[in-house]
């Protein structure tokens, strides 16, 4: 005993024994043009796949709903499939159609995995979808939406996303008429031009003893390589005016004021839009960054001392396709919204901005390199799969998010006052404010 701890002080001394032990990650690329990570586990008999397909809404520029529709029926005859096998498991799955993805999580025993993959296939490339199912997804899909928009926020939320992009995909409405459209041919065709090989990354998670089998597995079953391309609508540059709306709402006691931007993102592509798009050349390191220090600074400067909102709550994203936004909502403690609340909202964000704390910007730094350490054996897998097939399905490339991490953390942000500054110096695209209702409530 006291041997093999004299041989760990060794190893650790010269460096050979990390104090972090980072997950297993393996990424290949298959001849059949599917793509696989697997992310090694304790030793386990239970194993967890994700299907991550770069198809979603986006996809669905009539915005009818069919991304939904292929998803939920491709899930729902997947497990009842997959359920079926007499010397397996039951499989739990879970499903989430997003605006650039579409991801299938199951949960099952290793042993089972070759059936799996086996009707995965199967459903990927024939659906078979009838009459009466179309019917009833097309249902259930309305009933969500309805009570969606039965929230007033959500109704002026969709007004601000079509605002901020009236040209492309994302800011077009989804329309229960055109749900209501869709044949059983317009979801075959969809089907057929979007699940495709080269969309597709299996996320294999598990104490896999012989990789080399799954794969073969994969590439037998999956041997359909016809390739479609992902096409993206893109914004054209805006008008420098901040579009403003406002709702009276029985739904709300104080007003709420939610301000908008576009955001760069990690993927970096650039348009023909760029010379008049500043905020593209915008490092997204150091806007999600500055992001953190804003939250927590806007907060104290807004809640602890101005005592004019009693919460900020911010929300954005640098991982979409090809734009983002950042919407920070502001509840006002007082009953009454007034432009010079307004005014002192956006001012305060600019003061922030312009005068940055290179200290507290550093803790903001930590805190994201923290917050995306997601490849350490510490982390629970289902986190590490959680976040790596969001991006994954968004069209991350995995080399970039093995990376990701270190890459915050070599982040030089000398230069991060300038960019911000730069970038808050436009005006928000959208304000909105949702009203108490009640004709004295606006100043």
């Amino acid at each position: 005993m006291l041997k093999k701890v004299l041989c760990l002080i060794f190893f650790l001394a010269i460096g050979e024994v990390s104090a972090e032990v980072y997950r297993g990650a393996e990424y290949r690329k298959l001849s059949n043009d599917v793509s696989v990570i697997f992310l090694e586990t304790n030793k386990s008999d239970n194993i967890f796949v994700t299907v991550c397909l770069s198809v979603g809404r986006s996809d669905d520029m009539d915005k009818s709903g069919k991304s939904e529709l292929i998803g939920n029926i491709f899930k729902r005859k997947l497990e009842g499939e997959m359920n079926k096998n007499p010397q397996g498991y039951n499989v739990e799955m879970t499903s989430f159609i997003g605006q650039d993805q579409s991801l299938f999580s199951l949960y099952g025993k290793q042993v089972d995995l070759p059936f799996h993959i086996k009707h995965l296939a199967r459903y990927f490339y024939n659906l078979g979808i009838s009459a009466e199912e179309l019917t009833r997804e097309k249902e259930n899909i309305a009933n969500r939406f309805n009570q969606l928009v039965s929230l007033d926020k959500n109704k002026l939320r969709r007004e601000a996303l079509q605002t901020l992009y009236w040209h492309d995909g994302l800011g077009k409405p989804f329309s229960i008429e055109e749900l209501k459209s869709v044949s059983v041919d317009d979801l075959k065709k969809f089907h057929e031009k979007n699940y495709t090989n080269n969309r597709l990354t299996l996320i294999v998670c598990g104490y896999l003893k012989n990789k080399d089998k799954v794969v073969k597995a994969i590439e037998e079953n999956f041997s359909n390589t016809k390739k479609s391309e992902i096409k993206r609508l893109r914004e054209p540059a805006h008008h420098d005016a901040t579009v403003s709306f406002s709702m009276d709402s029985s739904q709300v006691k104080f007003p709420c004021i939610e301000i908008y931007w576009r955001l760069p993102t990690y993927r970096g592509e650039k348009s023909v839009y760029d010379n008049e798009e500043p905020f593209r050349t915008i490092s997204p390191f150091a806007l999600e960054m500055f992001l953190i220090y804003l939250k927590t600074e806007l907060e104290k400067s807004l809640v602890d001392e101005l005592k004019i909102a009693s919460s900020v709550v911010f929300d954005y994203s640098f991982w979409n396709y090809s734009e983002g936004n950042l919407r920070i909502s502001v509840q006002l403690k007082e009953k009454k919204y007034s432009k010079e609340t307004e005014f002192a909202i956006l001012n305060e964000i600019k003061k922030l901005a312009s005068e940055i704390n290179e200290q507290k910007l550093a803790v903001a730094q930590k805190e994201l390199f923290k917050s995306n350490n997601v490849f350490n054996y510490q982390t629970d897998v289902v986190d590490t799969m959680n976040w790596l097939s969001d991006k994954i399905g968004a069209g991350y490339d995995y080399k970039f998010l093995k990376e990701y991490q270190n890459s915050i953390k070599n982040f030089k942000f000398e230069n991060v006052k300038k960019e911000i500054v730069k970038f808050f110096k436009r005006e928000p695209e959208v304000i909105s404010v949702l009203n108490p209702k009640g004709k004295d409530n606006v100043i």
